[in-house]
């Protein structure tokens, strides 16, 4: 398994693709998805408004905008539990 924050804002198209992706590998890799709106909260939206959508993995590191699928199994691999 592995564990994976999406950090996201509604009405972002590069958001809505990523979560697509995510939809379409989750059970075949068995991903856990945290959602966080970045509009819920000012320090996320600060934090992340100029990057989203941002993938955070489990050690700490993140991918983020334009997220290409080899780059999102790589870091799965990588962040496996």
């Amino acid at each position: 398994m592995v564990k994976v924050t999406l950090y996201f804002k509604d009405g972002c198209w590069l958001c809505d693709q990523a979560e697509e992706m995510l939809n379409g590998l989750k059970v075949q890799h068995d991903i856990r998805v945290k959602k966080m709106d970045i509009e819920s909260d000012d320090d996320l939206y600060e934090l992340y408004r100029f990057d989203i959508p941002v993938f955070e993995f489990r050690d700490g590191s993140t991918l983020n905008g334009r997220i290409k699928k080899r780059d999102f199994l790589r870091k799965l691999e990588e962040n496996r539990e």
